[in-house]
């Protein structure tokens, strides 16, 4: 029996709410470091196809609380990680209501989540983009100019010191789902309205022209999100992901995106880069906020390469899983932290600064010449989990091929479809002035 099988060992859940990737690729570096890996998330979720991780737990959305409650009381980890926005809110949720309780059960997962996410004094820091960058500002850290306007104001679509595009962003939201690019001022007060709507909404973008109007904007009605209007910097796309411990950093990646899967998407290719300003600044946050766990923070790097701080994502990001040729491997920093012993991990080290991230490359460009001559991230030796990821990308792929088709003969008909919510305009296609924007990684 392995380190990793005998009852010493560390355990950690892995908590996600939506069917990406992302779970699978850091359960199974978790597992190759040395934990003991349990995941909760949704049924379908590709990390059930992962041969490493044998033991899962449901979460149901009709029951969110209860199904962390029962998964944490089953499993009893050591640490919980978090795959996607939506599984910090839900443990913040948990550590309000279970710190309400004041039992002694209540007070072992109040405990626990705080030693996976920080101290609650952050979590409001963590959860709102608006609150993170006030705090950079004030720390003296090179953020882009930002305007706030408050939730419960009325919204004014005059804002002054800031030019065009600019950056629309809404407080506690998913990713890139509640981030818009404004390309006109005119268009200003329909995105920030869209942005009011929960993200699932199909009809969001119908929803904010409506309200956006001239007409209904004379009621001064008040916002109920937070939004954050935000100075737009050319550059190049950056992450640095980290792993930290009660406000210390253990390590940290940083890259750049060389590709994207479309204009403001999600990388498809990076390359791993040194930039100290990026690791003084995530260092810096760290210890100002006491954060524990894995952690990414976005950056923009201008024409000069200094690095400007645009946001912080308290959760796995798509690099967390890398273990490096110079020995950088998160997972394994984490475990041997967690068991004070050398660090050690079964992964194949990546011996290339460019990797094509899977399946992001592949489904850019299938003929791409970065799958021949970069690192292609691929768990081969999951090939359950490659099967369903890429089925899961096909019945994707199958509605955007639709969109495209519509988008190159009928594109008026696209545009209108895109304007009223009932298609996305993630895939590629938006109008010219109102994009969606996704986190370079």
């Amino acid at each position: 029996m392995s380190k990793c099988e005998n009852a010493s060992q560390s355990k950690i859940l892995v908590f996600a709410t939506h069917k990406n990737p992302l779970a699978a690729r850091i359960s199974i570096a978790l597992a190759g470091a040395g934990f003991g890996v349990a995941a909760l998330t949704p049924c379908g979720h590709p990390v059930r196809q992962a041969r490493r991780i044998r033991h899962h737990f449901a979460y149901h959305t009709r029951s969110r609380l209860k199904s962390i409650i029962r998964a944490i009381d089953r499993w009893s980890p050591d640490l919980l990680a978090c795959a996607d926005d939506g599984a910090v809110r839900d443990l913040q949720r948990v550590h309000q209501c279970v710190r309400a309780s004041g039992d002694k059960a209540g007070r072992r997962i109040v405990d626990l989540i705080e030693l996976s996410l920080g101290p609650p004094a952050s979590f409001s820091l963590t959860r709102n983009k608006s609150d993170f960058l006030a705090l950079a500002e004030r720390e003296g850290l090179r953020c882009p100019k930002t305007v706030v306007i408050p939730a419960d104001r009325a919204f004014d679509s005059a804002q002054g010191g800031l030019s065009y595009p600019i950056m629309a962003k809404a407080d506690q939201s998913d990713g890139g789902r509640s981030v818009r690019i404004v390309r006109r001022p005119a268009d200003l007060r329909a995105a920030v309205w869209e942005l009011q709507t929960p993200c699932t909404w199909r009809g969001r973008r119908l929803f904010g022209v409506m309200l956006g109007s001239e007409v209904l904007g004379r009621f001064m009605l008040p916002l109920r999100r937070t939004i954050s209007l935000q100075e737009y910097i050319v550059g190049r796309p950056s992450n640095r992901a980290v792993v930290c411990w009660k406000g210390e950093v253990l390590a940290g990646i940083s890259v750049e995106a060389v590709e994207v899967t479309y204009d403001h998407g999600p990388a498809s290719v990076v390359r791993v880069i040194d930039h100290p300003e990026m690791t003084g600044v995530c260092e810096r946050m760290v210890e100002r906020l006491q954060l524990s766990g894995f952690v990414g923070f976005d950056f923009v790097l201008d024409t000069a390469n200094q690095a400007w701080l645009l946001e912080m994502n308290p959760r796995v990001t798509q690099t967390c899983h890398f273990a490096l040729a110079d020995g950088t491997n998160l997972a394994a920093s984490l475990c041997a932290q967690m068991k004070r012993l050398p660090m050690r991990s079964r992964l194949v080290p990546v011996y290339r600064d460019l990797i094509a991230l899977f399946p992001n490359e592949m489904l850019r460009s299938p003929s791409s010449k970065y799958l021949k001559f970069s690192r292609h991230d691929v768990p081969w030796d999951e090939p359950e989990l490659v099967r369903c990821i890429l089925n899961q990308e096909l019945r994707i792929g199958i509605l955007r091929r639709t969109r495209m088709f519509l988008e190159r003969h009928f594109p008026p008909i696209a545009d209108a479809l895109v304007r009223v919510g009932l298609v996305g305009a993630r895939g590629g296609y938006s109008p010219p002035y109102l994009e969606d924007v996704t986190p370079p990684l």
